[in-house]
């Protein structure tokens, strides 16, 4: 299930699906979205607050499903911060199907929603700045974004081959931590012959090691065929790529332009992906609107 492209008569809507919103940061971004032409609504629960949540689970839940009702052309989250874990049964007991394909944008803790719309109903998503953080990312990568959803510009991204090989497949993945906590529950994706991407920020090298060392011993190292990693922000890329290569022997391209930095390109999660990865040539690559 591919999307059709975004015009100016596109009618979306914004929703929070994890961390509580700054108001004021989000305002500033959002006028900078309507600059677009689209026809942006936000959703009314998009500022309620429980703890350091967008409000309760359930309430999360049932904004959530009821846009999907509504026959938006997009839903763009307002932030990433945590949640989407927790709203995931109550998405199971409401959702049987998708009436028509949409975008589902976002990024960190919201990559837990794109690989859940994606393996569970086979709608390709869009791995992207979510609204909060448009600002703060580069007018290349913004530029990018845009091409995408309204020119259906494809996806090359140069990285730096970490081990060598070539892979195809379909492409999962997102934030590490997110990604993670979904192993051992029914909502972890079947990986086998996938592409996985991952990025992180404000992570110890030992919480990567311990993160990457239990996708390890679940067998997911084993059934991938390749391995795509965006931003670690202040991690010593020498350290990680040791860590890495000692549990996948599969092809590495490291250093792609998408994560939590200014360099946040989009990706399509559930998109047939290519990955080349060698010493003159390491890039990802994918084409999804012939």
């Amino acid at each position: 299930m591919i999307p059709p492209l975004l015009t100016s008569r596109s009618k979306g809507a914004i929703f929070s699906p994890s961390g509580a919103v700054d108001f004021e940061k989000f305002q500033k971004n959002l006028e900078f979205l309507e600059s677009w032409g689209l026809n942006i609504e936000v959703s009314p629960n998009c500022f309620q607050k429980c703890r350091y949540l967008a409000g309760k689970d359930h309430e999360r839940a049932w904004d959530l499903i009821a846009l999907l009702s509504s026959g938006y052309d997009f839903l763009w989250a307002s932030r990433g911060g945590y949640g989407a874990l927790r709203i995931l049964p109550l998405l199971d007991e409401c959702l049987e199907n998708i009436k028509k394909p949409f975008w589902l944008i976002g990024f960190s803790d919201v990559s837990i929603l794109l690989n859940y719309f994606a393996t569970r109903f086979g709608l390709m998503t869009l791995h992207a700045p979510v609204v909060s953080s448009l600002y703060e990312t580069s007018i290349c990568a913004v530029a990018a974004l845009k091409k995408t959803l309204f020119h259906g510009k494809g996806v090359y991204l140069v990285g730096k081959c970490w081990q060598e090989g070539d892979a195809e497949g379909l492409l999962l993945g997102g934030n590490l931590v997110s990604f993670v906590s979904l192993l051992g529950s029914k909502w972890f994706p079947d990986v086998s012959g996938k592409i996985l991407f991952f990025e992180e920020i404000n992570e110890d090298l030992y919480r990567l090691d311990r993160m990457f060392t239990q996708l390890y011993h679940a067998g997911v190292f084993a059934e991938i065929s390749g391995l795509a990693l965006g931003e670690f922000k202040d991690i010593d890329a020498c350290a990680l790529k040791e860590l890495i290569c000692e549990y996948f022997q599969g092809p590495v391209v490291a250093g792609l332009p998408v994560g939590h930095g200014a360099k946040n390109f989009p990706l399509f999660i559930g998109g047939k992906t290519k990955l080349k990865s060698q010493a003159k040539e390491a890039f990802l690559c994918q084409k999804v609107f012939s």
